[in-house]
């Protein structure tokens, strides 16, 4: 079976004529755009904890184990660094089994049971690339 984007792709170039370096035609047909879509979601893999960035801000995090106010042992979390604290960072998150609702430390909460062992990149919000 061909891949979906190689169809699609194909389908604009036998519309529009081989484009060689200008994809200018292709690039306002919806299938090419459907096509770089769906490539943008295939990069949206989990990876290994080791890897992720530790200076982009939030970031979807796989914690197993996790219990409380999570789903499917998912969370958005952070990466913080308090040379004061600790020498190496720490992830930290705003939900988790020890805050009931009520916690006086602020959104973003460390918890001991925060674990990840993968990550992935938060998708980007409705009406935004």
């Amino acid at each position: 079976m061909k891949d979906i984007v190689d169809e699609l792709r194909a389908q604009c170039r036998d519309h529009h004529g081989p484009a060689g370096e200008n994809t200018d035609a292709l690039e306002g047909d919806v299938r090419w755009r459907a096509a770089a879509e769906i490539e943008t979601l295939r990069q949206t893999v989990w990876q290994a904890i080791e890897t992720a960035p530790k200076d982009e801000g939030p970031i979807l995090l796989f914690c197993p184990g996790l219990a409380g106010h999570v789903a499917e042992e998912v969370v958005v979390g952070t990466w913080k660094f308090d040379a004061n604290r600790r020498s190496l960072g720490y992830w930290v998150s705003d939900v988790g089994a020890l805050d009931p609702g009520f916690a006086e430390t602020g959104p973003w909460i460390e918890y001991r049971e925060l674990q990840p062992r993968q990550w992935a990149r938060l998708p980007a919000r409705p009406g935004r690339k």
